[in-house]
């Protein structure tokens, strides 16, 4: 596996695409790929962001809310060094302990890394829904014995378009290809390095429905409100302060749509806005102050599942009904026109959802979880 895909969600080829052709316009890096930007959301309830969501590697989001007894942490790392940072801004906040983390879903960019709470915090309780606790138990969950393996080996290629001046298709690089591939040289180490500690971290408290943490005086509320990104994604909710974490049910600025359920996630969609929020924090990517961008997102899951009902009711087959599936109505409504952004929405979206829905059809498990022998 390389670095593009780190987290099993990205399509390579069309990462590599986005890396070849239209690397240029990503915008300025950090010092390294693990430096999150903080912002307290409301009293005592943060948030770290990774800058640049589709940056190499994807960072799931970390949430954190303290109270006066402990701290509960929702989606803390997806490798150490992240995490490691998550606890070095709440040990400048609070000396209270990490009492709880949970974690949204199985995708490891949210918690290959989360091992430093346990060494940080010898009690710190692991929560997560059933499914997930399922599938760390199971083989989906080996590819993180390959986790960036193959990090050094597309360090030398990118090494080689810098000394011969080309890209892979022999295009000339222009100086901000240099600049960009310069960066991932520059980062390739740190990523090689980190990805090497990563570990899976067993949960201790697993659930199906609902989970609450009374936290001081703080109810943080842990539900499952349908399908989305997996069979068990779970949001962390804070009643009072009306402030909801998704995990990747919601990504901004473009959804991550593999083995999605078109009509299951507009549902759990549909429940995360009954809830009545006024912050929404996205699994990557922006916050979101109003319902706008969820509607976006049930406005696309409904109309590409319509189109695949309707192609398939007028006798196309699955192959002639998958390519004429059409997403134009929603490219630019998402990426603005950016042509950087529209390679991530080919490639974390509409390929990959249009394969997804019409699984969605077969009644068989979007991810099948394969016992360890």
């Amino acid at each position: 596996m390389t670095v593009i895909t780190l987290c099993q969600k990205i399509a390579s080829k069309w990462l590599l695409i986005s890396l070849n052709v239209l690397v240029f316009m990503t915008p300025p890096t950090s010092a390294d790929p693990f430096i999150p930007t903080f912002e307290e959301l409301a009293p005592g309830v943060w948030v770290g962001i990774r800058e640049d969501n589709p940056r190499n590697p994807v960072m799931g989001t970390a949430t954190f809310v303290i109270s006066d007894t402990g701290v509960v942490v929702y989606d803390g790392g997806g490798l150490p060094l992240f995490a490691e940072r998550v606890i070095k801004k709440i040990r400048s906040l609070t000396d209270k302990p990490v009492t709880h983390v949970a974690i949204s879903h199985w995708h490891g960019d949210h918690n290959f890394g989360i091992h430093p709470y346990l060494e940080a915090f010898p009690n710190v309780q692991v929560i997560s829904h059933k499914f997930t606790h399922e599938v760390f138990n199971s083989k989906r969950i080996r590819y993180i014995d390959n986790y960036g393996t193959d990090t050094p080996n597309y360090k030398k290629t990118v090494e080689g378009y810098l000394e011969t001046g080309k890209d892979r298709d022999g295009d000339p690089l222009t100086p901000a290809h240099r600049k960009y591939y310069q960066t991932f040289i520059d980062d390739a180490d740190i990523i090689h390095a980190d990805s090497q500690r990563v570990k899976i971290t067993q949960p201790t408290i697993t659930f199906e429905d609902k989970l609450s943490i009374i936290s001081g005086n703080r109810t943080i509320e842990f539900l499952y409100l349908g399908d989305g990104n997996t069979a068990g994604d779970i949001v962390m909710w804070l009643p009072k302060d009306k402030i909801v974490a998704t995990g990747d049910i919601v990504v901004h600025p473009v959804p991550y749509l593999f083995n999605v359920p078109p009509r299951k996630w507009a549902a759990t969609m549909a429940n995360i806005n009954a809830l009545g929020y006024e912050i929404l924090v996205p699994g990557h990517g922006d916050i979101q102050r109003d319902t706008s961008y969820v509607d976006l997102l049930i406005e696309l899951s409904n109309s590409i599942a319509d189109q695949r009902d309707t192609l398939l009711a007028e006798g196309l087959s699955e192959d002639e009904a998958k390519e004429k599936l059409d997403f134009s109505a929603f490219e630019n409504r998402f990426t603005g026109g950016d042509p950087y952004l529209k390679i991530f929405f080919e490639g974390w979206a509409k390929q990959p959802f249009s394969s997804a829905v019409f699984k969605a059809l077969k009644g068989i498990p979007m991810v099948e979880i394969i016992p360890e022998e």
